[in-house]
């Protein structure tokens, strides 16, 4: 398990105890793991190679969500000011993120859906749908290979497989098939 803190670990087994109250984390959360190493792609190529705008340099759900935000307080009419006076924050903060230099935190965005009469699922609609049963429910098998595949012989499989010809590879996966079968 790799630690990003600086803190003692303490533990046996999967667990690991930091010397931060009530903090644990299990060594298939620790950075190098594929679940981690999968979480950090979905993180970053989940809506392109680079989620920050460059011009802005907010992200870009961030940035969709502000001009959502916008376009619904601009067709009821509402100003800025109205709005942040209605959600308890200025109206250079609901500028902020209507253009999506700062992030709506999870209060701030129901309080402006219930304002502006949508459900929260509104501002999201334009982004493209994030798919869960791919992401979330990985099996043991696609972990497994992940891992097998991110080690040195993985590679060397790998790398092995793809110098066989494409009309040959399917005698060569059969000739495999026939090692487990005998095993």
């Amino acid at each position: 398990m790799q630690e990003a803190f600086a803190l003692k670990s303490t533990g046996a087994g999967n667990q690991r105890h930091f010397e931060l109250p009530g903090f644990w984390l299990p060594d298939d959360l620790a950075s190098g793991s594929a679940f981690m190493q999968h979480i950090v792609s979905v993180r970053t190529n989940g809506f392109g190679a680079d989620t920050k705008d460059k011009t802005s340099g907010g992200h870009i759900v961030d940035i969709e969500v502000g001009k959502r935000i916008k376009k619904r307080r601009q067709q009821l009419r509402i100003s800025q000011t109205a709005l942040g006076v209605a959600v308890g924050v200025s109206f250079q903060q609901i500028q902020k993120y209507e253009r999506g230099t700062n992030r709506v935190s999870s209060s701030v965005l129901y309080q402006v859906a219930h304002i502006l009469g949508v459900p929260i699922a509104y501002f999201f609609e334009s982004l493209p749908t994030a798919s869960c049963t791919d992401n979330a429910a990985l099996s043991q098998k696609a972990l497994l290979r992940e891992e097998f595949v991110a080690t040195e012989e993985g590679q060397r499989l790998v790398d092995a497989f793809l110098s066989v010809p494409k009309k040959t590879r399917p005698k060569f996966i059969a000739l495999l098939a026939s090692f487990e079968a005998n095993d």
